[in-house]
């Protein structure tokens, strides 16, 4: 069992000076493009890795590091890991780190689309070691092997006495999380002289590389997790449900419709009861329906340094606010309007300031044909015009 109690990071990438704690169970960090959400990740990550980093210092920093506090199996552990390269495509030498450990830690970049892959004949198992299982700190699990495991899966579930208990478990799962965004999609069968994976749809079977980027992405992560699993616990294996290692995922919401992004962040958390994720994202679906103690929210300062956003609630989160006030006051979007709302909006208001009804009421007529049909600013609006009509 692995759990990241805490880390402290200093002079990496976008990050002078920051501490974050960790939830034992789900973890979203927050925050502007730039904040450093990713570079938080690869700390994580790299604390598990063999003999490199690839992370870099801040600018004018003699040196970055970070240091990371872990309980294994028990035991609290502490590590700290310095850089000092700053070139993009300078790595270090780093022996620190908890190599020993790497087959718990599952890291998922962004690179996450499956592209279709003919299968001529049907492989075994990829055989990883610790040495893979450290790479992957780094690069990441890929989706490259996913249909060949699925299928391989697929037919020595119907032979007796192949596949153990865990084994059979984790497939029948396998088989729910093609449902697991949409109901209406389920899996069909595997075609015996191609080996490809058809999907029942309400518009007839398809194949599986057809479904959408957004949907292919969140079964390479969830399928993926699956695999993982399998590859790395052999003897004993292991039901996924029973993991309790760590997961890091670079943004959780990849190519992901609104109504699927709350989704992928339940879907986690049924198939994933036992392990500590923590993960990225650039949605405020999903910051809207986490729990407080869940989220990490990221600002910049006006000394431009990273820290803790203190506007999000300590008890409810964020789960009391609008889309836009995540936007604005969590993502750190300036505006969420157009230019054109905004100077619409402001000449009518000048207009009713010094109460040109002509003016006024050209732009009432821009804007009433601009806003939602039940948006509630246009009885205002045209109270407002009224109110200088009568005044004339």
């Amino acid at each position: 069992m692995i759990k990241i109690n805490n880390i402290k990071i200093a002079g990496i990438g976008p990050i002078k000076d920051l501490e974050l704690k960790f939830d034992n169970h789900f973890n979203i960090i927050c925050g502007q493009n730039g904040i450093g959400k990713t570079t938080i990740l690869d700390c994580l990550a790299q604390s598990f890795a063999g003999a490199q980093t690839t992370l870099k210092k801040t600018a004018g920093f003699e040196k970055g590091q970070w240091d990371i506090n872990v309980t294994i199996n028990g035991n609290v552990s502490s590590k700290s890991f310095l850089t000092n390269q700053f070139h993009p495509n300078e790595t270090s030498r780093n022996y620190n780190g908890y190599y020993q450990n790497s087959n718990d830690v599952i890291v998922f970049k962004t690179h996450r689309n499956i592209e279709y892959i003919r299968l001529n004949s049907l492989g075994t198992d990829k055989i990883k070691d610790y040495n893979t299982f450290s790479q992957e700190t780094i690069r990441g699990s890929v989706s490259n092997e996913l249909k060949n495991w699925f299928v391989n899966r697929f037919l020595f579930s119907a032979q007796p006495n192949t596949l153990d208990e865990n084994q059979l478990k984790n497939y029948e799962l396998a088989k729910e999380c093609f449902t697991i965004l949409n109901p209406s999609i389920k899996f069909s069968k595997v075609l015996p002289n191609s080996f490809d994976i058809l999907l029942s749809t309400p518009l007839g079977e398809i194949y599986f590389e057809y479904l959408s980027s957004g949907y292919k992405s969140s079964l390479a992560l969830i399928l993926g997790l699956i695999q993982e699993i399998e590859l790395r616990y052999k003897n004993p294996t292991k039901f996924i449900k029973d993991f309790d290692g760590v997961v890091l995922i670079d943004e959780i919401d990849l190519h992901l419709h609104p109504e699927w992004q709350a989704k992928i962040y339940e879907a986690l958390k049924f198939i994933l009861p036992n392990a500590q994720v923590i993960t990225s994202t650039h949605s405020p679906h999903i910051i809207q329906v986490s729990n407080a103690s869940e989220i990490i929210p990221l600002v910049i300062t006006e000394t431009n340094e990273v820290k803790i956003n203190p506007i999000v609630n300590q008890v409810y989160g964020c789960q009391g606010w609008s889309v836009e006030e995540i936007l604005t006051d969590v993502m750190g979007m300036t505006e969420t309007r157009t230019p054109t709302y905004l100077d619409a909006i402001s000449n009518f208001n000048t207009a009713i300031d010094n109460e040109d009804y002509e003016t006024a009421n050209a732009q009432f007529l821009i804007l009433d044909a601009m806003l939602h049909p039940e948006n509630s600013l246009k009885k205002i609006l045209k109270i407002q015009l009224t109110g200088i009509s009568t005044n004339d």
